[in-house]
């Protein structure tokens, strides 16, 4: 019986890649872990944090012992490396890039490892969020535009580690049902789709499930992570008036209200004491997030619930506290809300002209799709979706810095490449 080798032709540019990508990691191994201010939080297990990333760190310390951290910016190098390309050689394929516009999105796809962000670099949940975001776009792409449909057993996967990891993402599993009912319209209820479907509309509860059982075994409680609405609550407690203490009947409400208020404004981090417009006034509130959210309500309110017996309880007391002061408050400072929301949207798009685009965008390869679902539409709204969904769920949870907002500039390089190519074919 004879046997060959077969072997793959390397090419000049397949080199090229290579050489890149082991310049870029031993560049990136030698440069120290960053220890940022949530690092201590997820090594704690703390209750507020999704679960993968303490685990993650916990098992390499686990395996590693006191040097651990030089191994996992190893790993998450490798991971979003390998994530990397992944990502680009998918795209590079369907779109047919030339060697400009391959490198250009190589660079965007590099780009959160180097300053500021050095997400490989930092012992926090972007080391493993980014890259796992990466292989879970272009498992999606795969499954919508691929004919792919395996890959949504992948994406399941993915989206479930992502989406406890960090839980902005759990909006992704509604965009790729609404795209898959586009693309299939009446069909999508053979079996064939139907599975599919199901699957995805699963998926959150899946993820919620596995969340809660977590912190059941770490915390005792049953619960997901109790932190959405103590940073959504951020905003309208930067917006309040002392007189808002009567609007809580609940006197817990009333008096970590009182005292939450006295500190932000002893701190001058309340809107009615910032000269200026909206610009002006988000700019204070986007500069001193943390002080307003964890280190004045969220602390004045575990201090509140403290339960000597149980040092969980008064984190999740917290949460429950905040989720029903937030529609108080916003009821009762409503236009200030959305003006400040809005500008809040703007400063992660940095200009209303780009935002203005991605919803003409949207609109427009949406309306396509109604008609005719293809790959240049389908990925125009798909791209479109996932960069407006972002920006609006991130405005509203938190401040809109460039940490949370990061994760689809290669889908907006994507839009614009599809665009130049729609216009020069119409030409």
């Amino acid at each position: 019986m004879k046997y060959s080798l077969k072997f793959t032709k390397v090419s000049k540019k397949d080199i090229l890649w290579l050489l890149l990508y082991i310049g870029v990691f031993i560049y990136f191994i030698f440069q120290p872990p960053i220890y940022s201010p949530d690092t201590g939080s997820y090594w704690h297990l703390d209750v507020f944090r999704y679960p993968i990333y303490p685990l993650f760190l916990r098992g390499f310390e686990f395996i590693f012992g006191n040097n651990y951290w030089t191994a996992v910016v190893a790993f998450q190098l490798l991971f979003v490396l390998g994530s990397i390309q992944v990502f680009f050689k998918n795209i590079s394929n369907l779109l047919k890039l030339n060697f400009v516009l391959e490198l250009l999105l190589f660079a965007i796809l590099l780009f959160p490892i180097f300053p500021p962000l050095l997400t490989a670099n930092n012992l926090a949940s972007e080391g493993l969020s980014y890259p796992l975001y990466l292989l879970l776009i272009s498992f999606a792409i795969d499954f919508l535009f691929r004919e792919k449909t395996k890959r949504i057993y992948f994406f399941s996967a993915v989206f479930i580690a992502l989406a406890l990891t960090r839980g902005q993402f759990v909006i992704i599993v509604p965009i790729i049902v609404f795209l898959l009912l586009l693309k299939h319209k009446k069909n999508i209820f053979r079996k064939s789709h139907l599975k599919y479907l199901l699957l995805l509309i699963l998926l959150p509860i899946i993820t919620n499930t596995l969340d809660a059982t977590y912190r059941k075994a770490v915390h005792k409680h049953f619960i997901t992570t109790p932190f959405t609405f103590t940073n959504a609550l951020t905003l309208p407690l930067y917006i309040s008036e002392k007189k808002d203490s009567s609007l809580f009947e609940n006197p817990a409400h009333k008096a970590i209200f009182l005292k939450t208020y006295k500190r932000i404004d002893s701190l001058g981090l309340l809107s009615s004491k910032v000269e200026g417009d909206y610009s002006a006034k988000y700019q204070v509130f986007h500069d001193n997030f943390p002080y307003i959210c964890n280190q004045s309500f969220h602390n004045i309110g575990r201090e509140y619930y403290k339960d000597e017996n149980d040092p969980f309880k008064s984190a999740i007391d917290t949460e429950i506290a905040a989720k029903q002061m937030f529609p108080v408050l916003l009821k009762a400072h409503f236009k200030d809300y959305i003006s400040l929301y809005y500008t809040s949207v703007m400063h992660g798009f940095y200009s209303v002209f780009i935002f203005i685009f991605f919803v003409i965008i949207c609109i427009y390869s949406g309306l396509k799709c109604l008609k005719k679902f293809n790959l240049e539409n389908g990925l125009l709204f798909f791209g479109s979706l996932l960069i407006l969904s972002n920006a609006l769920i991130v405005a509203v949870a938190v401040h809109t810095i460039m940490r949370y907002v990061f994760y689809n500039f290669a889908m907006a390089f994507i839009i614009i490449v599809l665009l130049s190519k729609k216009l020069t074919y119409t030409r």
